[in-house]
């Protein structure tokens, strides 16, 4: 048997990975990213290359968003999506899966 040592588990040793980090866009009217402040400069969104919408988990807490994959001025490509309960926007941390062709970064 394993004794309870009392303390928390994972208290200050971990971090989650992959969390959104809020983020200034400027959209058109339909929601789609034409400039975003990124790192402390605006940037702005050259080509969207992907878009998807996630729709989930309606019966306790919504979540509904819209992803895109940007290229910005300069070369950079990152994920955003836009929280479409609450309107605000985020950074995506991904990276996708090996040998499907696509580098993200942020």
């Amino acid at each position: 048997m394993v004794q309870d040592p009392g303390a928390a588990a994972g208290s200050g040793r971990f971090r989650p990975l992959n969390q959104p980090a809020p983020l200034a866009v400027e959209a058109t009217p339909r929601g789609e990213p034409v400039a975003l402040l990124w790192r402390g400069t605006y940037k702005r969104v050259l080509a969207i290359h992907e878009s998807w919408r996630i729709d989930d988990e309606w019966w306790r807490e919504e979540i509904s968003r819209r992803y895109h994959l940007v290229e910005l001025e300069g070369g950079r490509r990152i994920t955003i999506f836009q929280d479409l309960v609450t309107d605000a926007w985020y950074a995506q941390p991904y990276e996708a899966p090996k040998g499907s062709g696509h580098r993200h970064s942020t």
